[in-house]
């Protein structure tokens, strides 16, 4: 796409804006662990709202956070990051049409998405009643989304740079570690909030329900 600008054959551009692309859609799968679980069927703040009378009645964890306060805290996170991953995603498709002009407003706006996403996700609130471990758990797995929106923010910035005919090979080596430090950080937000849940002794919704269709097609 590059050399529809600028030709530079021995660089091999095109080739390597094939690779990265590959490597942007990737990082846009990586949506809170959305490539490796399946949706929910609704909202986990709408499920905490129709809990049942025992549930709201039913004792608080040993770290004092309860399910339904993760859940609230997790719903909030994934529909940050999506904020910034929906224009991404769109983004990639327009790079992978090849037109470099089409292409160039896509990823700026993906670039200014993101920025608002990062600047914004440290608003979410950790529950109050999350203490000790927990607390120290899920204010590190809310760094990580966080940088995992800024290194989504610099990747798509530096796409830009190359879209408008930055071809030189220190650029496109900086587009490609941004992009592979995204997808690392992107899987590593879900992650991390897991890992939260678990020092809690309470669940991620999408991986209990994608555990509970595993034991079911396993019958």
């Amino acid at each position: 796409m590059v050399n529809a600008i600028r030709p530079q054959a021995w660089m091999k551009v095109r080739k390597r804006l094939v690779g990265l692309f590959i490597i942007l859609g990737s990082m846009a799968g990586c949506v809170a662990g959305g490539s490796m679980m399946p949706q929910a069927p609704t909202s986990t703040v709408a499920a905490a709202e129709k809990s049942t009378p025992q549930a709201e009645t039913a004792p608080a964890k040993p770290a004092g956070m309860t399910q339904a306060e993760f859940d609230a805290v997790w719903s909030q996170v994934k529909g940050k990051m999506e904020q910034c991953d929906a224009p991404l995603r769109r983004a990639g498709e327009a790079v992978g049409t090849g037109d470099v002009y089409a292409a160039f407003t896509p990823v700026k706006a993906a670039g200014e998405a993101c920025k608002a996403v990062w600047l914004d996700m440290g608003r979410i609130e950790i529950p109050r009643s999350a203490k000790g471990e927990v607390k120290t758990a899920m204010k590190e797995a809310q760094d990580i989304c966080e940088n995992a929106a800024y290194l989504k923010m610099e990747a798509m910035e530096q796409m830009a740079k190359v879209l408008d005919g930055d071809a030189r090979p220190s650029a496109m080596a900086d587009l490609q570690d941004k992009l592979e430090r995204g997808k690392t950080l992107a899987s590593g937000c879900w992650i991390s909030y897991l890992g939260a849940a678990g020092k809690a002794d309470l669940t991620l919704p999408e991986f209990e329900e994608a555990a509970a269709a595993v034991k079911g097609q396993a019958k």
